[in-house]
């Protein structure tokens, strides 16, 4: 049966005060994301990939604290930035197995999927690495120094001639 009813996916937290939207399991990127998009809208009014994003005081609030578990310090000016920055953290999400495996397999995980990552995209290693090792202090220099974010939107969708 269909309702009309829109239905948040995120847990609730333990206690929950108005003024704070819920925050999604932080293993969850993917969740996180989906509630920041469903925050700001579908995105179907974006014509370009350099329209500026324009978040609302909750999707703001959960895209801080998303982005702060990844290394970053502002957030997304376009939707070029903020596309490629829900692959780049799915990518460091997939790399470090954290809520894809149990814990106890998480060494074994990463050391198979370095094999991989150094292979398909050897200039995310030094950010894989750190993250997880779970250096987020040294992933937020790394990203400040090569202005990761600004990187990230600029290549989004970008085409070789």
């Amino acid at each position: 049966m269909k309702t009309g009813k829109v239905v948040s996916i995120n847990p609730r937290p333990a206690s929950s005060s108005a003024d704070s939207p819920s925050v999604p399991d932080p293993r969850q990127s993917a969740v996180a994301f989906r509630e920041v998009m469903r925050l700001i809208g579908d995105g179907a009014s974006v014509r370009d990939i350099t329209d500026a994003v324009a978040f609302s005081a909750d999707s703001e609030a959960l895209m801080r604290r998303v982005l702060a578990r990844y290394g970053f310090e502002r957030l997304p000016d376009t939707y070029g930035e903020l596309f490629a920055l829900f692959e780049y953290c799915d990518s460091l999400d997939a790399a470090s197995g954290v809520g894809m495996r149990p814990a106890d397999q998480l060494v074994e995980w990463q050391a198979a999927s370095f094999v991989v990552w150094r292979r398909k995209s050897p200039h995310l290693m030094p950010a894989i690495e750190l993250y997880c090792a779970g250096d987020i202090d040294a992933l937020r220099a790394l990203h400040r120094a090569q202005d990761t974010l600004t990187v990230l939107g600029r290549g989004y969708l970008a085409t070789e001639d």
